[in-house]
């Protein structure tokens, strides 16, 4: 896969590396984990690709089955408080050896996956030194065009085909689910539904669950966890003044805010005027 971060877990109760070297999923170590579903018991190893969902399993399960997992070094139960947007099962804790925390749905088949940090600078710059995202060896698409070395002091180029790394500048939660970036959308009509955009840079596919017409500007932009508002209030779009929405991209082993315009059919996007003093994005026509 294009994005490919091959995670490194362990277990929040006894902080033992959860990676099963031994057992490769993906081309890298498995997340190896016990489980127990309906009183049956065996080992569990998961893909530790983040956005894969590769698994194997002692025994089969059966598809919507709850699965209690638990770590194989202190056989701790992973639970958290924190329920699945998408089906309402608890979801499972690992913290990241980088720091934060992954949550991963407990129910077969569902798809839900989140990251969670609590000091978002810090972490996610351990994060990108360590998967090489948003510095020099930034995720692109195949076939993307790679960026030329830097002068000295030349701003850093987020080239074409980039992968944008996405947060919620409200909760600070990942926005990128099932490789679209995911918006709540209030239409001028009053329904609401999601949006699905491309998180390549310049990459302008998209799709929605309610109907936009060409060249309406929608009337909210929200976070699809905490339901928060993303409209900027002090800035207009630099094409056509209508109103923008702003989230949280990770460049350069830091957090800048990225614009994007409301109006289907206008395609401009920018980032802060701070921003713009070490960073630029590569030029494009549309988004």
């Amino acid at each position: 896969m294009a994005s490919q971060v091959a995670l490194k877990v362990k277990c929040p109760s006894c902080r033992k590396s959860l990676m099963d070297k031994a057992h490769k999923i993906d081309g890298h170590p498995a997340i190896g984990l016990r489980m127990d579903v309906r009183g049956k018991k065996g080992w569990l190893r998961l893909s530790p690709v983040y956005g894969s969902y590769k698994v194997e399993s002692e025994f089969p399960i059966a598809k919507d089955a709850l699965v209690r997992m638990s770590c194989p070094h202190c056989q701790t139960a992973l639970r958290s408080s924190t329920e699945c947007e998408i089906c309402g099962a608890s979801m499972v804790p690992m913290l990241l050896e980088e720091g934060g925390k992954v949550f991963i749905c407990s129910r077969k088949g569902c798809k839900k996956h989140f990251l969670e940090f609590e000091d978002v600078n810090k972490a996610l710059t351990k994060f990108y030194d360590t998967y090489a995202l948003g510095g020099g060896r930034q995720q692109t698409l195949p076939g993307a065009a790679k960026p030329a070395l830097a002068e000295p002091d030349a701003k850093e180029v987020i080239c074409s085909g980039s992968f944008l790394q996405a947060y919620c500048p409200h909760c600070k939660q990942t926005m990128i689910d099932h490789s679209s970036l995911t918006f709540v959308v209030e239409g001028r009509s009053g329904k609401e539904g999601l949006l699905l955009l491309s998180p390549y840079l310049n990459v302008f596919t998209n799709r929605s669950t309610i109907e936009i017409p060409h060249g309406e500007e929608v009337r909210d932009l929200r976070c699809p966890h905490c339901n928060r508002s993303l409209m900027e209030k002090l800035k207009r779009c630099d094409r056509c003044e209508s109103r923008i929405a702003k989230i949280t991209v990770g460049a350069m082993h830091k957090l800048i805010t990225f614009f994007i315009c409301l109006r289907k059919g206008c395609t401009w996007h920018g980032i802060s005027g701070e921003d713009t003093k070490l960073i630029m994005l590569e030029d494009s026509q549309e988004w």
